[in-house]
């Protein structure tokens, strides 16, 4: 006997035709629903970081001292939030959003504090590995 009078078996978690909606398959869990706001914590670091690096550059006068080093101020807060424009856009990655939006101004704000204090730490393992001659 043929098996086409067979009904095909139904996975657990797999949309089923009357699970689906008009708007797109079926919501499977809680936070999974779409997120309308998702761009508001990218796009509000992405023009805030470099506006807040240019702003500790010229509070500390560094366009004049370390003009080279000034691309990573620009750069890296930068590269923090990419992620957050390439997150899922549901409710549950918001939270995620949010924290790389605020670390990638934190770090807008710390990074020529941050070249210092490595700076002072190359030097002092060179002074203390006998690197640095008189």
């Amino acid at each position: 006997m043929p098996n086409s009078t067979r009904q095909p078996a139904v996975t657990a978690g797999a949309p089923t035709a009357a699970a689906t909606t008009a708007a797109g398959p079926a919501v499977t869990a809680p936070g999974d629903e779409t997120d309308p706001r998702w761009w508001v914590a990218p796009l509000a670091a992405t023009v805030v970081a470099p506006l807040l690096s240019f702003l500790v550059a010229v509070w500390a006068d560094l366009f004049t001292a370390l003009p080279v080093f000034l691309i990573g101020g620009f750069v890296l807060p930068l590269a923090l939030v990419v992620p957050g424009w390439c997150l899922a856009r549901t409710r549950r990655r918001r939270q995620a959003r949010i924290n790389l939006a605020a670390l990638a101004c934190l770090l807008a704000v710390a990074y020529p504090a941050l070249i210092g204090g490595i700076g002072v730490a190359i030097f002092v393992v060179m002074l203390l590995t006998g690197n640095i001659h008189s």
